[in-house]
């Protein structure tokens, strides 16, 4: 029975390594979390007492059923989470890696004590490197979280998992294949030595991974701000010279009107016309700068995407009813709106006839953000598993995954469709 016991509590061990797989993307689970991690936990609790007592009857290496359970866990684990498959499969073999160490770790036990409470000694360390990784991650939670939610570059995700996977391998072929050989001289001081070293590393370039992404996120928002405020600057200089040339015409008025008067007191008519149709062509040159909303970083991007369209032949329509103070930041609002837009003019540009896009943003009754563009194209769209793939010449697909991860940052909801000749992009942002 106690042989039976330590077999479940070994691999009960992989409860804490399901909270290290779930924790940092819990909030892109398809189950609301208080669902979730109590349906998670027992179901672990069971299949540990399932696989403790097939390797009690069989007499086997616990590694044999415990990587049969973990296909069908990792296919389950991949459903379960609204995130990419290449991310889900990082933090699925990191923690496999990590937990490679304390599978290690028993042996070195094993190998090392010889006596009757060896398999006590096995349990506590196994458990305690098991608790101490899932204690260091809730400490770094918060930038784990911030990893996988801003590192949004493909080429990163597919080739760093790399780096997990050659830890787990190397420590699988660390298992001693005869404890003696742990015994004999400073083997064993090695042994702690490289895993020491194994750990030091992986650990390194999770620090790496996440001073990259820091780096280039800033870089990107430093960029975008950069460009906001540019776009700012020329509706503050439109809005300068508009309120300089109304005072000038303000001031020049009354001389004018007097003009006129004395004009039409002698009955000069065609000089009075002509007056007042130089005056009206002056008038008619002024225009005040755009103003769509009162949020001024939207109004400035919308401002140079109308002018963008414009110049292209495009005619972009500009609903939008957004307060100044909103949840969402300006940096993530214009990286949304920006990449819409300009998919929308690029795809617009040179079809035959009018081309009109449509832009529409506003607050709803329940203070969520609706944000929608629809906008003419022509071609064919390449879709593929529900994904636009990048085309600069269809316009659509640039910028979408980008888009898709502020959005699902900001639990918000999107969907990209198309029908004959019109795309349609829809995004409702939370606010609450």
């Amino acid at each position: 029975m106690n042989e039976l016991l330590f077999c479940i509590l070994d691999f009960l061990a992989i409860l804490p390594a399901a909270f290290m797989c779930v924790l940092p993307i819990l909030k892109y689970s398809k189950l609301k979390p208080r669902v979730l991690l109590p349906f998670m936990s027992a179901g672990i609790i069971v299949i540990a007492a399932v696989l403790g007592f097939v390797r009690y009857r069989l007499v086997i290496d616990a590694n044999i059923p415990l990587f049969i359970f973990l296909v069908p866990a990792a296919i389950l684990y991949f459903f379960a989470f609204d995130v990419k498959k290449t991310k889900l499969w990082f933090i699925f073999i990191s923690t496999m890696a990590v937990f490679s160490f304390g599978g290690l770790a028993t042996y070195m036990v094993e190998a090392q004590i010889r006596s009757g409470s060896e398999r006590l000694f096995e349990l506590a360390v196994k458990w305690g490197i098991s608790l101490l990784f899932l204690a260091v991650e809730i400490i770094f939670l918060k930038q784990l979280r911030w990893l996988f939610e801003n590192n949004n570059i493909n080429t990163v995700w597919r080739f760093i998992w790399a780096v997990p996977v050659i830890v787990t391998a190397a420590n699988i072929y660390m298992i001693p294949q005869n404890y003696a050989n742990i015994r004999v001289g400073r083997v064993f001081q090695m042994y702690v030595m490289v895993e020491v070293m194994f750990a030091v590393f992986f650990i390194v370039v999770l620090i790496m991974l996440y001073r990259i992404a820091k780096a280039i996120t800033d870089k990107a928002e430093s960029e975008q701000n950069a460009q906001l405020l540019g776009m700012q600057a020329a509706q503050y200089d439109k809005l300068k010279k508009y309120l300089d040339s109304t005072a000038r015409m303000r001031h020049d008025f009354i001389y004018m009107a007097k003009t006129a008067q004395t004009l039409a007191d002698n009955g000069e008519t065609e000089k009075l016309k002509n007056l007042l149709y130089e005056y009206g062509a002056q008038i008619n040159e002024l225009s005040a700068p755009a103003y769509y909303c009162e949020n001024t970083a939207l109004n400035a991007i919308t401002a140079y995407y109308i002018s963008e369209a414009c110049t292209k032949g495009i005619k972009l329509t500009a609903k939008l009813n957004v307060p100044q103070n909103i949840i969402i930041s300006d940096y993530e609002l214009c990286s949304i709106v920006g990449n819409i837009l300009d998919n929308a003019v690029s795809a617009a540009q040179g079809l035959n006839g009018d081309a009109e896009i449509l832009f529409v943003a506003d607050i709803k009754p329940n203070g969520d953000l609706y944000i929608a563009v629809s906008n003419p194209y022509s071609g064919t769209i390449k879709e593929k598993n529900g994904k636009f793939i990048s085309t600069k010449t269809g316009g659509h697909g640039i910028g979408l995954e980008s888009v898709r991860a502020i959005v699902r940052k900001n639990n918000g909801y999107c969907n990209f469709r198309y029908d004959g000749n019109t795309f349609y992009s829809e995004i409702m942002l939370r606010q609450n």
